[in-house]
């Protein structure tokens, strides 16, 4: 999700991480069900916590952090919003985080 919500493929995040070598890491990173033990850091390119990923695949679901079903943000990660705050959960889109909700109104 955050590799969408910044817009980018996975070809452009390998290349940004230093070349085409990063491609099968970050595929099999995406694959649902797969987990890997160690993860590239991918926070010099997107918003991006390996913490959070740790949850989300050794976890139980009642043990997940919440997401922003838009982008994928959670209230661990501190990302600017589009209105140099930073985002925050949205009062009046339920699940939703304030960029996803000022990037709607825009």
């Amino acid at each position: 999700m955050r590799r969408r919500a910044a817009g980018l493929s996975i070809e452009q995040v390998a290349v940004a991480l230093g070349g085409r070598v990063h491609l099968r890491h970050l595929r099999a990173l995406e694959t649902p069900g797969l987990r890997l033990r160690q993860i590239v850091d991918l926070s010099p390119v997107m918003a991006f916590s390996a913490d959070v990923y740790r949850q989300l695949a050794d976890l139980p679901a009642h043990q997940h952090p919440s997401l922003c079903i838009g982008c994928g943000w959670d209230a661990h990660t501190d990302q600017p919003d589009r209105h140099d705050g930073l985002t925050t959960w949205s009062r009046d889109r339920p699940g939703h985080c304030t960029r996803c909700e000022q990037q709607a109104a825009a």
